[in-house]
């Protein structure tokens, strides 16, 4: 039973110091070649690597609607670059703070909040800084 587990010992030791002869390789390769990789996804399982792109991290504490968007269809190089548009003067609403911001590619969403609880959403063009438009909302009556 003993030299069984100085085996196991021995075997996962020998695993951890080629382990760290692979990460200090790995280390010293990237550092020569920034796009070195050990695994070359997009050679050897193109549809994962494709998958892997496609996956979109929400913010902690989001959940973001899973359907496509015409948008989301549409190729990163077709969508044009942000422009400067220097500074901008943003008039919000007197009583209003912004209490939640939201981006996309192309548009800033402000949600503010008066002292009444009445929720509004200004809707902004990321390249231009224009205001799109607005929405308040209200209770039902």
């Amino acid at each position: 039973m003993r030299t069984v587990l100085v085996s196991a010992v021995a075997g996962m030791g020998i695993l951890i110091i080629l382990g760290m002869i692979a990460l200090v390789y790995g280390l010293i390769q990237k550092s020569d070649n920034p796009d070195f990789k050990f695994f070359d996804l997009a050679k050897e399982a193109p549809e994962l690597e494709q998958a892997l792109k496609e996956v979109e991290v929400p913010l902690v504490g989001k959940k973001k609607d899973t359907t496509p968007t015409p948008q989301a269809t549409v190729s990163s190089s077709a969508i044009a670059p942000a422009k400067a548009f220097g500074d901008m003067r943003l008039e919000i609403p007197k009583g209003y703070k912004i209490v939640e911001t939201d981006m996309d590619s192309q548009r800033l969403v402000l949600r503010m909040i008066n002292e009444q609880g009445i929720n509004r959403l200004m809707i902004l063009d990321i390249n231009s800084g224009a205001k799109l438009g607005g929405l308040s909302l209200a209770p039902a009556e």
